[in-house]
């Protein structure tokens, strides 16, 4: 019987993080299920997102180590230059191996696995070209693209997105980075730090995402060392021969350039929702169950960038596990939701973990902080900037949530990400070894502040 008459139990849709975690815990409880794979191979995480950025933010953190160096006594550093377009190489270099990783693991999956670009024909029914494929549930992991709006399509020539950025044989000059999200601040940086004259541009008053203001300001002081930034701005832009020309209130600079990080729309136009009668928000994302992943009165499931709302690769590895997990099994018992953590991998790095946002301005809380501009182990390793703010419940202790910008912050987060998956007090996070000298001992006095406050 051909695939057009079987009835699968599972059809996946999109061959990204979040369709093949779901496609592995799929075959965990039935051998009958389908993944339709129509983008380029490789996760968005793999070919455009996480592990290109972050090996442009390793060069560029190795060159800016040069301003280091006279401090430790290391002398001539200065005299080393950025080669643009090796550096560039190299990261499509490292990127493409990691592509290649997972087309393998993809190839030990192939006998579930077709070709083609999938529209839902009814609830139960999928079409991919001239095949009609029926199943019981489908999970949608179509992941998103990159959100240009129209203002910036008239300079379409002169607009990077991540989709673009590393395809480059080398960059201009002169940049303006549009959206200081969690991406915006990491190539802003990144590119500032391989010695591209680069404007930050950001609509309000919130830096990746960061609720606190403490936090936002420490963030804001470290960017405007190194890049001019534009915050709560109103941007202005004109084309004169191949510049831009961009003006914020009285301020004025001029770009080859611009890199638009304002955010990703998911890929869900084409699927046909509208037409099933699937009620959509204004994004064009259907209402589901954040802990089913199952779209109301529907036997269909979302997971991943798709969603429209946590776009990291871990969070879209567990939405799309929870995703098969619950359309093959029928149950209805939540499968429990990690804790939430942002990473932003900025010098000093900038994270966010748990309730943070509700935590800070919830009145039953206590915050303790520290500053690392005279912590031991940031001063000795020149990174004395920063600052953490940790939030616990009054009542008993437990903690709630944390931003800070911190060097090394991503160890620091991870911490607090465990003692909150814990359900940990602040008094029993103390209690754990601290040794000194340590970027931890400023989680360890951000603890005693709320332990005393107690």
């Amino acid at each position: 019987m051909g695939r057009s008459h079987h009835v699968f139990d599972l059809i996946i849709i999109g061959g990204g993080s979040a369709g093949l975690a779901a496609l592995r815990e799929a075959r965990k409880y039935s051998s009958n299920v389908l993944l339709i794979q129509d983008d380029p191979e490789g996760n968005t995480c793999a070919r455009t997102g996480c592990m290109p950025s972050k090996s442009l933010i390793h060069a560029a953190t190795l060159f800016h180590a040069r301003h280091k160096m006279e401090d430790a006594g290391i002398c001539g550093a200065q005299k080393i230059s950025a080669d643009i377009p090796t550096i560039l190489q190299r990261v499509r270099e490292k990127r493409d191996a990691f592509v290649a990783s997972v087309r393998s693991g993809m190839k030990q999956q192939e006998q579930c696995i077709i070709k083609g670009r999938a529209r839902l024909h009814t609830p139960t029914s999928v079409r991919v070209g001239s095949l009609l494929l029926h199943t019981k549930a489908t999970v949608i992991a179509t992941g998103s693209s990159p959100y240009v709006s129209r203002e910036f399509q008239e300079f379409e020539d002169k607009v990077f997105t991540t989709d673009t950025l590393f395809e480059q044989n080398t960059l201009p000059k002169r940049m303006a980075v549009i959206g200081m999200g969690s991406v915006g601040l990491e190539l802003a940086q990144a590119l500032a730090r391989l010695g591209i004259e680069v404007t930050a541009v950001e609509r309000n008053g919130h830096l990746g995402g960061v609720a606190d203001m403490d936090i936002n300001e420490e963030i804001l002081r470290a960017l405007q060392k190194e890049m001019r930034v534009w915050m709560g701005c109103k941007l202005g832009i004109k084309r004169k021969g191949q510049a831009l020309t961009l003006t914020h209130k009285d301020e004025k600079t001029v770009v080859d350039a611009l890199l638009v990080t304002t955010g990703r729309k998911p890929n869900l136009s084409t699927l046909g929702l509208k037409r099933l009668g699937v009620p959509l928000d204004s994004a064009g994302v259907p209402h589901f169950n954040r802990y089913t992943m199952q779209i109301h009165g529907f036997p269909l499931y979302i997971a991943g960038d798709a969603t429209d709302e946590r776009a990291v690769l871990h969070e879209a590895v567990d939405e799309g596990e929870r995703a098969a997990y619950h359309a093959l099994t029928g149950n209805q018992e939540f499968r429990h939701r990690k804790v939430l953590m942002t990473i932003v991998f900025t010098h000093p790095t900038i994270a966010i973990i748990g309730d943070s946002s509700y935590a800070m301005r919830n009145n039953g809380i206590v915050v303790g902080e520290a500053s690392f501009t005279d912590q031991g182990r940031a001063v000795v390793e020149n990174e004395a900037q920063g600052k953490i703010r940790i939030a616990a419940n009054k009542q008993d202790g437990t903690l709630r949530g944390c931003e800070m910008m911190a060097p090394h912050g991503e160890h620091l987060a991870h911490l607090i990400a465990f003692g909150l998956e814990q359900k940990m007090t602040a008094q029993e996070m103390l209690s754990m070894p601290y040794y000194h000298p340590s970027f931890e001992e400023g989680l360890k006095t951000a603890l005693k502040q709320i332990c005393k406050a107690l």
